[in-house]
């Protein structure tokens, strides 16, 4: 008997599930139980790590807004992302060729027909 895949479950696993994400590279497919399978059918958040299934509280926190600003001296510019559940935004300083890496993967998530 296997047991479902979703972190710290032990109900045992009855059906398979796969990722949609064509954008992350390796192992998309985890064996969950009828509670996590109803979960992620019914629209729940879901990611993967290894073969462990993510959800919950063990999933990246919710980004609520996020802005940027240029830098004025250096080139690059500010990313502010306003986290849920933290006061405090996250700042952190991207320099131009990080900014496209990010540009294309977004972009690319957008495009991907979800």
């Amino acid at each position: 008997m296997f047991t479902c895949s979703v972190l710290r479950c032990t109900n045992p696993g009855v059906a398979f599930t796969a990722g949609s994400q064509n954008l992350v590279a390796g192992y998309h497919e985890a064996y969950v139980c009828a509670q996590h399978k109803a979960l992620i059918e019914a629209g729940a958040p879901w990611d993967m790590e290894g073969r462990s299934v993510l959800m919950g509280r063990d999933l990246a926190p919710i980004l609520n807004s996020w802005s940027a600003r240029p830098s004025a001296g250096s080139e690059g510019f500010t990313l502010t992302l306003e986290i849920a559940g933290q006061i405090k935004p996250v700042e952190v300083f991207l320099m131009p060729e990080e900014a496209k890496t990010l540009s294309s993967f977004i972009d690319a998530a957008n495009n991907d027909g979800g």
